[in-house]
């Protein structure tokens, strides 16, 4: 599963206004119950009586045994911010700071972006590449027509002189943002605050790069690949103690 993470995290540097995920883990513990630890016969290793059993099989009900296991908890947005690269064209827009683009997603729902690669379509909207449109402060798309756009740091979009609409940013929390491809999240709507006038802001003719780090990316899969060879040698090395061990003790008298 780590894997798979780092795979995508290293597949999406490029993408703009990318978040890479961290996969977070807990510990998960074990209390064997008698089924995995049944009580040995009388002849076992020699011991005759219940309290000559040695520990853990003299009260494996007590669960006085444990294993405690490390397991994949959950998968976490980083929400750093990437690089502000400038491009020069006046339909790209970049964040600095918290919040989202509001975007009408292909279902017809609210959706939430990071990348401000924008465009004018057919109709004279701002829309995504995927042409998806651009929300104002009012939830409703953002007509620029023909004329030169400019966007303000406070979100004003004017064209030909003319105030036509104010971009939102939205704040939402990280755990309620769930991803759905073409560089989209969804979240319950209820959970949006506006962070208009917060710290931060638009800047017109920038995008954001991804803030996955390729280096370090790369750097843990081969951690990661190391470590798993591991895990599989010593689960080996286990089994192959467990063989002689049953072999041995079958031969006790």
């Amino acid at each position: 599963m780590k894997l798979d993470v780092l795979a995508n995290n290293l597949a999406n540097v490029n993408t703009t206004g990318f978040k890479e995920d961290q996969l977070t883990f807990d510990s998960f513990m074990t209390s064997p119950g008698p089924e995995q630890f049944p009580l040995p016969t009388d002849n076992f290793m020699g011991l005759r009586g219940p309290y000559d059993i040695p520990f853990p099989f003299s009260n494996p009900a007590s669960n006085a045994y444990r294993m405690t296991y490390p397991v994949a908890f959950e998968t976490e947005m980083t929400m750093t911010q990437g690089p502000l690269r400038q491009t020069g064209n006046p339909l790209d827009v970049a964040i600095e700071g918290d919040g989202f683009f509001a975007v009408q997603g292909p279902d017809g729902e609210r959706r939430y972006t990071r990348d401000g690669a924008f465009e004018i379509d057919s109709l004279g909207q701002l829309v995504t590449k995927d042409g998806f449109p651009l929300l104002n402060a009012g939830g409703a798309p953002i007509v620029v027509g023909k004329g030169p756009v400019v966007i303000g740091e406070d979100g004003v979009v004017t064209s030909a002189g003319e105030q036509v609409g104010v971009l939102s940013r939205v704040g939402l929390p990280t755990e309620q943002l769930d991803k759905v491809g073409q560089n989209l999240y969804k979240a319950p709507q209820e959970y949006e605050t506006n962070l208009d006038g917060a710290r931060g802001g638009f800047h017109q003719g920038f995008l954001e790069d991804s803030n996955s780090n390729p280096i370090r990316s790369m750097t843990q899969m081969i951690e990661t690949q190391r470590a798993t060879e591991m895990y599989v040698k010593m689960i080996q090395s286990l089994d192959t103690l467990d063989e002689k061990a049953a072999n041995q003790v079958g031969r006790l008298e």
